[in-house]
């Protein structure tokens, strides 16, 4: 068995012994994340009720520079995720809306799939979205609404 199945294996033994409870009942969003990537860096903004309440934004470094799209989108997810963690803490929000422009990468954190190029990264989103006691509903928001 290769090494990256056993890690995976492991990683789900673990998960079931902590047996983490959680809620079978979605509520409401309280708040929502938009990111969107350009070929220098990353973008995302919070908001709470359609009233903007932060934004970040960073830029990519020469080996993120090279990656693909869909890698960059879901990197941006995370960092976003990761930024707006004291906000999330402080305001003690259990759900948010992540919005994302490309379809495919909202896919593939939804539904936990994706190609083996990104894989780590649909495992640091839900990782970083576990460590922030959050639940999330992820949506693509075409490009032309992503301004």
């Amino acid at each position: 068995m290769n090494k990256t199945a056993v890690l995976d294996i492991n990683w789900w033994i673990a998960k079931l012994r902590a047996n983490i409870q959680a809620q079978l009942i979605q509520i409401a969003p309280q708040m929502a994340m938009t990111t969107d990537i350009a070929p220098s860096g990353w973008g995302s903004i919070f908001e709470r009720e359609l009233e903007m309440i932060s934004k970040v934004h960073g830029t990519w470094n020469k080996r993120q520079a090279k990656l693909t799209s869909k890698n960059k989108e879901i990197k941006a997810i995370t960092q976003g995720l990761r930024s707006f963690a004291k906000v999330l803490k402080n305001s003690r929000v259990q759900y948010i809306t992540i919005r994302s422009d490309d379809s495919i990468a909202v896919f593939d954190i939804r539904k936990w799939r994706a190609s083996i190029s990104l894989v780590k990264e649909i495992k640091q989103v839900h990782k970083t979205i576990e460590k922030l006691g959050i639940q999330i509903q992820i949506t693509h928001l075409p490009g032309v609404k992503n301004e």
